[in-house]
């Protein structure tokens, strides 16, 4: 069967700079393409950012694309630092220039990103409900584009007109004559200030930390001016990517400490003020931002500044940082400083006080009011993983990115992040701080031939290792924790690392090592061949996709077998002792679970307990991600309401009854951390009992029955079995292939990663006990190491336990290990995450092994999971699957797998690149 075909090659999301680049890319290697953006025209950032003043602080000349030459003779810029509405129009005319808009979509908002293990391909899916699938999926969201939102209490009430500076309307606002409150200091602010100042009646800026703000020492470029700067272009590029923060600069090959001389240094100082912009903090002196003592040489200098520019001593106080220059991004202004010296312009100081709004303005906290007619929020915004975290995005196995993201923010190079395969990242997260066009260009240079090297190479898919992640993401946080400007940048809320978000750890979400030094990680992972990077290429994946259900009928081991045969097998269960079917009784046991998460939902939610924060806190999102869920709701929708109603109904239930009546009265307690899970697991042989019950028994009976046809035609077979606990499906298998104790085979290993087990095994089976071997195995690691034969067994039973451990790949390998070619692993696992296994194992921390490896929602596989698994570890793939019941309510089954000879295995391909 072909693998499904996808919609697009690619899609991006984001029609700012990033967007427009990566589409660029994607066309020149011509895959069919799609971009999707909120807004109705290009722009992204500097679409919505059109407050008054808006602009950049980065030279003309290198805030640019610069990946074709004729851009640069196409476009004159007219000023240094040109407007929003110049920037937009130069974007305009590069999308038209190369044709790129018809590739894209606007006004489209994304809500949401999933990956798919068994297809290969990511679903990207609209606020509207559309869906469209790609192969390469290219998030250019940007790392400022999300805005912090107004939270002040009183804003309902206020009366007047008040704007978000970073989603400022389309139409006209009429600022003439008006009261204006603006709320920030950051670069919206200061652009904002000295603009509107002339036209308003009065202007009062509301501070909470005053900012350093460099001259922007803006001016019209002429056409003499033009010719020169087209003519040094390739020149002043290059200059800019050896420059740490992407700008054309060159070290000052100086320090203070240095020169020394006071004069010398003010006037070198002196010449950088004038020349503006970051001329004036990175040409000086190079030891200003890593030297303290230094540093405040330089941080006085500006205070003198402000004090000599603005005439009210008490108001230049206020405007003076009185922290290192470079602990948050320092804007450069116009006259900033200058509009405090009009009558009509007023500074309040608010780092000590909170604001409120009321009808008719802004009260302090201390009670003073101020009334205006129009309030403008210039609040920054959620910088790095904002945007993404406003999709919810779903790598391989439902791997969660915001989740992911929580405590730590990981990525390769700012580029690629473990668990989320074919998901490039364009200026996002980990890009270097500084002038981001010049660092789009490195981004999308590295991303066009890695994608160019999979298309060349029959590559389908791409997934960074977690090892190279750690190293990445280490070497990121150590760049920033040896500056000595990290801890004030915690102290002042600096977005450079979130803190700027209420209640938000500092983490780190740009890279601070420089542009040279991030290129030469992407460099040198395409010298040497991307070792870093696990690809898969489409000759797997394809048999990934055979269709399903898998094998129906196969020969498997050498005897011929089929799904219809296992599954006609009578099975004694509890559901018939009672006159229920299976199926009657799995579905009546999903909703009595369903009732009582929702119950412990809703109490943990409207009491606002705290959950404890180790494995609980996974079985917690679980619970809760099932709560809000479809088929949650629906289960919940035909549960009994009263609980009298759930104990009459799980009374029916058998064992199955019996664990939901004791668990789920306790889910609070449990997870709150104030009641063991063990002990009501364990009382009076629960959790024995459970493994013996109507669930799961179906496929131990199919591995029972697949055995006894094994042996019947061979009794040299060596049998090992992983994971064998107490001895449940044991029992199985050799009830099927040994009823009154005869030999079968010529080996039966029991085996569990601790000698414990045994012996309830050996009291269980004793009447078999001469023809089984006991020994401790820990399936994770090398098994020739634990004194196991490689190569030496021709069937491996594993029933439930690969999915509870760390690593599936690991696990799956040792099994390999053991096995000869051609052996069989018969594989006893749920495929699906239900109800009851949620809250009946979600609570143990063996439940929970595989997070680190992406899997979060549960550690459990689909049958199309587990074949994508199975070939990388270099087995057949699955050849035949048995389940329990038919859809919809199939939860469990046997999959059976054939070793391959390690020279003929599919493994994850790493592929040098020449």
């Amino acid at each position: 069967m072909l693998k499904k075909t996808a919609d697009y090659d690619a899609i991006v999301i984001g029609a700012g700079f990033s967007g427009i680049r990566s589409l660029w890319e994607l066309n020149q290697l011509g895959l069919t393409v799609k971009c999707f953006d909120a807004a109705s025209e290009i722009g992204g950032t500097w679409y919505w950012n059109r407050y008054p003043g808006a602009r950049t602080d980065c030279d003309a000349w290198i805030y640019i694309l610069n990946f074709a030459p004729e851009l640069i003779e196409d476009w004159d810029y007219h000023e240094r630092c040109p407007s929003q509405e110049e920037i937009q129009r130069y974007l305009s005319r590069v999308v038209d220039r190369y044709a790129l808009r018809k590739h894209i979509e606007f006004g489209t908002r994304i809500a949401a990103a999933h990956y798919s293990d068994s297809t290969n391909l990511w679903t990207i899916t609209t606020v509207d409900g559309l869906s469209t699938t790609c192969r390469y999926f290219l998030p250019a969201t940007g790392s400022l584009s999300v805005p912090k939102a107004p939270s002040f209490a009183g804003l309902d009430s206020y009366t007047g007109e008040w704007y978000q500076a970073s989603d400022w309307p389309a139409h006209k606002v009429d600022f003439k004559g008006k009261r204006i409150a603006i709320i920030g200091t950051g670069s919206t602010g200061v652009q904002i200030v000295p603009k509107l100042a002339p036209v308003a009646k009065g202007l009062t800026l509301f501070q909470r930390t005053p900012n350093y703000v460099l001259p922007g020492r803006n001016y019209a470029i002429d056409e003499y001016q033009t010719a020169e700067i087209k003519k040094n272009h390739d020149a002043t590029w290059e200059l800019a990517n050896m420059h740490p923060g992407g700008h054309a600069l060159k070290p000052a090959g100086r320090t203070i400490k240095g020169v020394a001389d006071a004069d010398k240094i003010r006037q070198i100082l002196d010449h950088g003020w004038e020349r503006g912009c970051f001329e004036f903090s990175m040409e000086t002196f190079d030891d200003c931002f890593l030297d303290p003592e230094s540093n405040e040489t330089v941080s006085e200098y500006i205070r003198q500044k402000i004090r000599a520019i603005v005439q009210d001593p008490e108001t230049a106080e206020l405007l003076c940082p009185k922290y290192p220059l470079g602990s948050k991004r320092s804007p450069c202004g116009h006259f900033y400083y200058e509009t405090f010296n009009r009558p009509n312009v007023k500074l309040v100081d608010i780092s000590q006080d909170e604001i409120a709004l009321y009808e008719k303005g802004i009260r302090t906290g201390s009670r003073a009011e101020h009334e205006f007619d129009v309030i403008i929020f210039a609040l920054g915004f959620d910088a790095g993983t904002g945007a993404l975290d406003e999709i919810e995005v779903k790598g391989s196995q439902d791997k969660s990115l915001g989740n992911y993201w929580t405590e730590r923010p990981q990525t390769f190079a700012g580029v690629l992040v473990s668990g989320f395969p074919n998901m490039f990242i364009v200026c996002g997260l980990h890009m270097p701080i500084g002038n981001q066009p010049v660092m789009l260009e490195t981004a999308m240079n590295w991303i066009g031939q890695t994608i160019c090297h999979m298309e060349k190479s029959n590559l389908a898919k791409i997934n960074v290792t977690e090892k190279a992640v750690d190293s990445w993401s280490d070497h990121a946080n150590e760049m920033w924790n040896s500056a000595f400007l990290s801890k004030h940048a915690v102290e002042h809320r600096s977005w450079f690392i979130g803190t700027n978000m209420p209640g938000r750890p500092p983490r780190v979400l740009f890279y601070f090592g420089g542009l040279p030094n991030w290129k030469s990680w992407l460099d040198s992972e395409i010298d040497s061949g991307w070792t870093n990077m696990e690809f898969t290429s489409h000759a797997v994946t394809n048999e990934a996709a055979k269709g399903f259900p898998f094998g129906r009928d196969a020969s498997v081991g050498g005897v011929s077998i089929t799904a219809k045969k296992l599954e006609s097998a009578v099975v004694p269960l509890q559901s018939d002792e009672i006159g229920m079917s299976p199926t009657d009784k799995f579905n009546l046991g999903s909703r009595a679970c369903a009732r009582y998460i929702d119950w412990a939902v809703k109490e943990v939610n409207d009491g606002g307990l705290a959950v404890k924060q180790d494995h609980l806190f996974h079985w917690w999102k679980a619970l809760h991600d099932f709560v809000k869920s479809d088929s949650g709701r629906a289960l919940i929708q035909q549960s009994p309401n009263t609980k009298a109603e759930l104990d009459q109904l799980t009374s029916k239930l058998g064992v199955e009854g019996e664990a939901i009546g004791r668990i789920g009265p306790e889910l609070v307690r449990m997870l709150t951390g104030q009641s063991n899970p063990l002990f009501h697991i364990l009382r009076e042989d629960l959790l024995f009992r459970m493994y013996l019950s109507d669930e799961g028994a179906r496929p131990n009976r199919y591995a029972a029955d697949y055995a006894k046809l094994l042996t019947s035609q061979r009794k040299d077979l060596r049998i090992l079995e992983v994971g064998a606990g107490t001895g449940g499906t044991t029992l199985q298998v050799l009830r099927a292939c040994s009823p009154d104790g005869q030999p079968f085979c010529a080996e039966y290993m029991y085996t569990d990663i601790s000698s414990g087990f045994f012996k309830t095994g050996q009291t269980i089976l004793k009447k078999w006990e001469s023809l089984l071997t006991f020994k401790a195995l820990n399936v994770e690691n090398d098994a020739a190491k634990q004194g196991f034969e490689e190569h030496s067994y021709d069937l491996v039973i594993a029933a439930n336990v690969v999915h509870a451990t760390r690593s599936l790949s690991n696990s799956l390998g040792t099994i390999h290990q053991v096995l000869k070619p051609g052996g069989v692993v018969a594989l006893v696992e749920l495929t699906r995450l239900t109800p009851y296994f949620n809250m009946a194992f979600g609570s143990l921390s063996g439940w929970w092994l595989g997070v680190d490896e992406g899997r979060t929602g549960s550690p459990l596989q689909s049958a199309e999971q587990w074949n994508e698994q199975l070939l990388k570890a270099g087995f057949s793939g699955v050849d035949l699957a048995a389940y329990d019941f038919p859809e919809p309510e199939r939860h469990s089954a046997l999959l059976l797998s054939t070793a391959r000879a390690n020279n003929s295995t599919s493994k994850n391909l790493i592929l040098p690149f020449f």
